[in-house]
Formats: structure tokens, sequence, C-alpha cells
């Protein structure tokens, strides 16, 4: 009997396509075989069948039950919320930090809050967040220099996400929530009361690809193995806001140019969603510095990219045990999210800063001209866990 393979991504038709093509190319030679279910199924309908040796799958019809002490290997962590939920993961990095005081986590201050109705935000603000209130108060009303963004916990496509820069504001937010009536926005409190409050970077590196200079982030796409080993697949996407960047102002009601979600986004794909290394010539700014980034600007920021995702991998690794199950037959594919900018002490460095961490991210934002990268991303997943080899740390390689 040849091995088998199960491809599933049920609801995802341009992930499904990828990784099937992928598992085709590199398996089919070697005489597996591969199966798939049709891409339209909802994953709450089913479950893919036990007797697999390999599941290409999503989340949600992964037989876990019959995976805990298999051989059997499947794509996907069954617990990981240590990585996707930014208030599971701002707790772990803070305990890393805590005892690791030599080693700064490249990630922006975080505070976690655990809020269910505004009126409950005066008492956190006087307690748990004394030194954000602090922060806003020292802000001259009229040019406010510390900014701040609430994200809820639990939440994606940049729903709930809000820039702040006084106590005012901040009660101004939670108030909304609750008398917002909006399907979208209704219940954010009620429903996710689990919030990340974070220094907001308001000076980032922009480029102008169209001549526009806009704000973007990087999307690199990470792949863990058994528990643990990290690697960081080259091809980096630069995923633009679709509106010129301006420093936050005021009230901040319209933040098309401060979030670089593609689900704010008009343009297409090709007009927001670049390759990194394709940027080179393109022009740039950095807080009022204006150049051409050159291949030695992406090379370093390639380089602080690996780094930083290593410090953060390595720190979830090892402090969160429990919202963390790195069983030996897993691995998964991550979308990490960092933001370039400059660190203070390097100013003319450019260094990354870590966003957030995406289970199941949303491959189809690369439109059909990257597929073949999202393709490679599926080939390097099984390659790893079906053909692994010893690399050194920081090395890397193209076979």
């Amino acid at each position: 009997m040849p091995p088998v393979l199960w491809v599933s991504f049920p609801g995802a038709p341009y992930t499904h396509q990828c990784a099937r093509r992928a598992a085709e190319k590199l398996l089919r030679p070697a005489g597996w075989e591969i199966r798939d279910t049709t891409s339209e199924k909802r994953p709450d309908t089913f479950k893919l069948p036990d007797g697999a040796d390999v599941y290409l799958a999503g989340y949600d019809v992964l037989p876990f039950e019959s995976l805990l002490g298999s051989q059997a290997l499947c794509s996907s962590y069954v617990i990981r919320k240590a990585l996707i939920r930014k208030h599971h993961l701002a707790h772990v990095l803070h305990a890393f930090s805590v005892k690791n005081p030599t080693r700064p986590v490249p990630a922006p201050r975080t505070w976690t809050l655990d809020l269910q109705f505004a009126d409950e935000l005066d008492e956190l603000l006087s307690d748990d967040l004394y030194d954000v209130r602090e922060a806003l108060e020292r802000n001259d009303p009229a040019c406010p220099t510390s900014w701040f963004i609430l994200k809820p916990g639990m939440a994606d496509q940049g729903n709930g996400i809000r820039l702040f820069s006084s106590v005012e504001q901040l009660e101004h937010i939670f108030q909304a929530f609750e008398d917002d009536d909006d399907d979208e926005e209704a219940g954010i409190t009620s429903q996710l009361r689990h919030f990340v409050i974070q220094d907001y970077i308001s000076a980032p590196l922009l480029v102008a690809p169209d001549h526009t200079a806009r704000k973007f982030h990087l999307r690199v796409y990470v792949i863990c193995v058994g528990g643990l080993h990290v690697y960081m697949h080259d091809d980096m996407l630069a995923l633009f806001s679709d509106t010129e960047y301006a420093p936050p102002t005021g009230e901040m009601q319209d933040l098309r140019g401060h979030l670089t979600n593609t689900c704010y986004q008009n343009g297409t794909e090709k007009e927001n969603v670049y390759l990194w290394r394709d940027l080179v010539g393109q022009p740039a700014c950095l807080a009022s510095e204006r150049f051409t980034l050159t291949q030695a600007h992406i090379d370093a920021v390639r380089l602080s990219a690996a780094a930083t995702i290593g410090a953060i991998f390595e720190a979830v690794g090892r402090e969160a045990s429990f919202h963390w199950q790195m069983w030996p037959n897993a691995f998964e594919i991550f979308g990490v999210d960092l933001l370039v900018g400059h660190d203070a002490s390097k100013p003319h460095a450019l260094c990354t800063w870590l966003l957030e961490i995406n289970a199941q991210p949303d491959f189809a934002q690369c439109g059909e001209e990257l597929e073949r990268v999202v393709e490679h991303v599926f080939q390097r997943a099984l390659q790893l866990r079906l053909e692994p080899a010893v690399w050194s740390v920081g090395e890397t390689n193209h076979s």
C-alpha cells in the first residue's frame, strides 16, 4: 500500500489548490497517494477519516483524537493559543523578559486588560495600567507625543482596533463599543473581554512603490516542526495600506493609512501586496530621512526578521508549555507579521518588531501572481517534515 496524504482546506479554495499542487509535485513522484476533499465543504460539517500517513489540512477538519500518540503527521498543533491569542502571547513574552532581563523581546511594550464593561476602565487605569495613564496624562492635548493602540485579544481582520492618546479617548472607545449597534462591532466588550494595549510605533518605515508613501507590514511564513524546529521562508511579503500615511493626530477616526490588514483595502493584491525583495530601488522614508531601498536594506531587514522570529518563538517555546502543546508529529505554517522601523539606539539601522502571529494565514491575499510562493511554502513544509536534514542555526537552504 502506498503512503497516503490527505489535503483539505474547506472554504479556502486558493489555499486548497496550492497545497494540493505542492503535494502532487513533491510526493506523487515518490509513489504517494494524494487524496483530497472539495474545498467547497464547510469545515464544521465533517472530519477527515483516520488512517492517512500525513494530513495537510485546516485545523477544524483534523482528527486530533486519533492523531494523539500516533505516527501520522498533521499540519497543525492541537493547542497554540500562546502564539495566536494576543493576550496569551503578551503574558508569555512578559514572563520571558522578566526571567531574561538582558534579552529584550523585539515587540512593542504591551499591557493586557480584562474588561467587560466600560465603567471598569477607571479602576484598571489606576492599578494595572497606571503607567499607561501616566504617559497619557503627560501628553500635550494639542500635540501628543505618545500614542497607543488598542486591540481585542481574539478579534481578527482589524475589528476593534483603535488609536488613542488620552484617557478621555480610551474611555470614549469603550463606551462606543457598548453603544455600537453595528453587527460587526456590536458586543466587542461583552463577547471579547480580553484586550491588549501597545505602544504605537508612529514612525515606521514607509515605502512608495506607486510614488505614495505608505505604511506596510511584513508577512513572513514560518514553519514549525515537532517540538521544536523553526524555519523562516525566504520570500517575505510586504502588505501595504491603500492610502498615504500621515502621523496620528486628533481623534483618529480614519485608520486606513495606519492599518495594513488586507480587509481594509479597496485595491487589488497587485497594488498592495509585494515581495519584499522586489522593492529594491523604491523610494522610502524613515522619520524625516528619505532614501532609496538598496539590496543592503533588503538583506538587513531579512536578517532582522530572522532574529526577531527566533527570539519570539524561543520565548514562547520556553514559557508556554500549557498553551502551546508541541506534539512531535505536528507541523504548522504560521503567518508572522512584523513592522519595520529603526531602533532608537541604532538610528541608522533598520529593525523589526513583532505585530502578531497568525495560524492558518490567509494565503489568498497573495493573489494569483504569488501563487508560486504559497505553493513553495507548502512544499518546504512537507520537505521539512518528511525529509528532515541537519541544519545549523541561522543557515539558509535553497534546495
